[in-house]
This record gives C-alpha cells, sequence and structure tokens, in this order.
C-alpha cells in the first residue's frame, strides 16, 4: 500500500519574553528534523500558527529566517535588553535585573498628561521670593485647576504603560509576506471594539503593512502596548476591517483550532503531524502579590492566571477529542466521528512541548542575557523529552 503524504503544523502560544523557550525548542528541532520527521529536507512547516510572541517566532520561521530570529532573541534582546523591544515611562528598560523595576519618568508622564502646561518644576521654589503668601496660593490655585483639567481631557488618551515603537521598526524591516513559501502562516489577534478574535493567513491581509500591522497587534499585550488602530484582511464573508486590536492570547492563547480548521480544508490525502510549543506549564506558581505593583498585578491576572487557563481548556479538550478519535479508529477504521457542524473529526499524531511544570521562568515583561539564555536551553531540553516520548510514524 503507498504510503500517505506526511505534513507538519506548527502551533506557537503566547507569553511575551518567555517566548524564547519556543525558541530554544525551535533550534532543537531543526536540528534534530531528519531524526523527527524521516526527512532528509531541511525544517520546514506547512502550517504555522501563532498568538503574541508565537506570532513573531512563526512569521520569521515561515519566511525561513531561522538566523535572524536567534540573532533577534540572542543578540539584540538578550545582550542589549527589553528596550531592544519596548520603552516606558514606568518601567526601567535599562535594567538587567530579573524582576520588573519601576522608574517613573515625571518629566515624560507630563508632557503626556499635561502637554499643555510648560511650568518648570524649578517655579515653584521661587514663588515665596515674587509673591505674598495669599497671591502665591492664588497662583498654586490656578496651577492645579489647569494640571487637574489636562490630565481629564489626556488621560483618556494613555492607553499602554509602555511603547513598542522599537519592535515595530524591528518588523517592518525584517517581514516580507514574499518569502514565505509553500507555508500557510497565521497569527491571531483581538478586536477590542467586537471582542472578536480574527485568525488570518499571511496572504489575505489586504497589504504589507496591514500584514506587519497584523502580527504587531498579536504581541500586543493590552495595557502594556498601545492597540493597533486598523486592520484590513479578506475573510470567507470579504472584505474586513478589525479596529484597535490586541494580543491574540486574549481569546485564543494556543491557536491549535485555527490548525485544525486549515488541515480539515486541505484536499491532499495526506496525515499532519501537529508540534506545540506552548510557554506555560499550565500551572500558575505561587507567588507572594501583597507588594507588587500595578504592571505586575496586571500581567499576573492577565498573562500568568487568565492566558494559563484558557491554555488548560484548549489543550486539555483537543487531548480528550484527539484520545477518542484514536480509540475510535483503532476500534474500527471505517468510523467516522462529526461534529456540530457536520465536519468529520480528525485524529493526529501530537507532540506538545511545554516548560517544567516546577520550573519558574521569570517574568513575561523581563529579559537579560542570563535569562534568555536559560529559557532557550529550557525550551530545548523540554523539546527533546518531548520527542523521546513521542516518535512519529513517518511511514
Amino acid at each position: 500500500m503507498k504510503n500517505r503524504k506526511q505534513k507538519f503544523a506548527l502551533v506557537l502560544s503566547g507569553g511575551g519574553f518567555n517566548c524564547a523557550f519556543q525558541l530554544g525548542a525551535l533550534n532543537y528541532i531543526n536540528k534534530n528534523w531528519k531524526k523527527i520527521t524521516g526527512l532528509s529536507t531541511p525544517m520546514k512547516f506547512d502550517i504555522i500558527a501563532g498568538v503574541s510572541g508565537g506570532a513573531l517566532n512563526g512569521s520569521l520561521v515561515a519566511m525561513n529566517e531561522l538566523a535572524l530570529l536567534n540573532d533577534l532573541w540572542i543578540y539584540q534582546i538578550g545582550k542589549k535588553g527589553v528596550s531592544e523591544v519596548y520603552t516606558s515611562e514606568l518601567i526601567d528598560t535599562s535594567s538587567k535585573a530579573d524582576k520588573i523595576k519601576l522608574k517613573i519618568d515625571v518629566k515624560q508622564l507630563a508632557k503626556k498628561l499635561i502637554p499643555e502646561l510648560k511650568v518648570k518644576f524649578g517655579f515653584f521654589n521661587k514663588l515665596g521670593l515674587i509673591f505674598s503668601k495669599q497671591k502665591r496660593k492664588e497662583v498654586l490655585q490656578s496651577i492645579i485647576k489647569e494640571v487637574e483639567q489636562s490630565v481629564k481631557v489626556n488621560l483618556p488618551k494613555y492607553k499602554s504603560i509602555a511603547d513598542n515603537t522599537p519592535l515595530r521598526k524591528k518588523l517592518e524591516k525584517y517581514l516580507d509576506r514574499s518569502k514565505i513559501k509553500g507555508t500557510d502562516f497565521l497569527c491571531g489577534f483581538v478586536s477590542l471594539d467586537t471582542g472578536a478574535y480574527h485568525g488570518v493567513l499571511h496572504n489575505q491581509f489586504s497589504s504589507e503593512q496591514d500584514f506587519i500591522n497584523g502580527v504587531i497587534a498579536s504581541t500586543s499585550i493590552p495595557m502594556v502596548w498601545n492597540p493597533v488602530k486598523s486592520i484590513q484582511f479578506n475573510s470567507e464573508n470579504g472584505l474586513v476591517q478589525s479596529l484597535n486590536n490586541v494580543d491574540g492570547g486574549v481569546r485564543n492563547v494556543t491557536p491549535l483550532g485555527d490548525v485544525i480548521k486549515l488541515i480539515n480544508q486541505d484536499k491532499e490525502d495526506c496525515d499532519y503531524k501537529i508540534i506545540v510549543i506552548n510557554t506555560n506549564s499550565g500551572k500558575p506558581k505561587q507567588k507572594d502579590f501583597s507588594n507588587k505593583s500595578i504592571i505586575e498585578i496586571a500581567v499576573r491576572s492577565l498573562y500568568e492566571i487568565a492566558i494559563t487557563e484558557v491554555f488548560n481548556n484548549d489543550v486539555h479538550h483537543f487531548t480528550r477529542v484527539n484520545k477518542i478519535v484514536k480509540q475510535a479508529e483503532a476500534w474500527d477504521d471505517e468510523i467516522a466521528l462529526f461534529n456540530e457542524r457536520n465536519t468529520q473529526i480528525k485524529s493526529f499524531d501530537a507532540v506538545i512541548i511545554n516548560p517544567h511544570k516546577d520550573i519558574e521562568m521569570g517574568s513575561s515583561l523581563v529579559a537579560n542575557e542570563k535569562l534568555i539564555n536559560f529559557r532557550m536551553l529550557h525550551g530545548a531540553s523540554m523539546a527533546q523529552i518531548a520527542f523521546d516520548k513521542k516518535v512519529f510514524n513517518n511511514g
């Protein structure tokens, strides 16, 4: 009997700077591609889907730019720090510490919140020399009133605690859809206006700039980075303009559903192998948050607790259904199971690579040389363990 063609899908979760774990796993897969797949060709995936940091990693892998991805993580982010990705008036991006370090830039905050007020701080020290006590009080009250009014007007414009312009500049330089050949690359993002999750293929974006905006939106952690105002893409129902877009991990931390949908649309007679590289073990680590900053609380709530729960639901559901379908196929290879949309449910060979449940990889907003190297080494180690447990049937 003729062997069925094998195809490979890669699913990359979100996780901020912890996505260096994915790079370590990808380097291991690249080095051991023949052993894993039985193929003598270079590492190549037929489908790649990513959200958040996984969308960034996935876009460059889809472009066959693994070397560039290593350079970005090791020599740019690792050597130079998080300022290669974002700046902030609240976070010390020059810090090499393993935890978020706050550094309030009062002047920069003032420019955003009270741009109309051009009073130098030294002015207040001179008030006593110029005016009487009553006059000084009136001047200060006038200034306070002006500040209050300015903050009231400008605070709604303050949508994030950080600015990802450095990352945008890099991606505008690096990303090129024409380099994606023989791979369907999909990135996921969420519209704040509608609450809808959009998983969009690279060739569905209306323009190169929309493609870049899609990847940036997917990495834009709510409250940390500004939403991407507008992204246009073609869907089954026509042209879509999605407004105020943020991290796809908010709704779909591990885009397994996107990949399975694409697999079901493939008309070739083939078998798919799915590799999922997740940056979360599925269990939040216990920490004392009694004296943590608002930034650390936000990251903990969204990335470590809420997204962990979404991941657990996604992967557990996939694993459970996959096991049931395999059992049915083993019982009788003519059995076919269908979902509520009357689409046949297929079983897949799948490998899921997670961080070890007892390993702490650090805050998703923090990166330094030591952390990046550790995350990458851990990714490579967990990939080796995962593939030692699971050998694909490549015949």
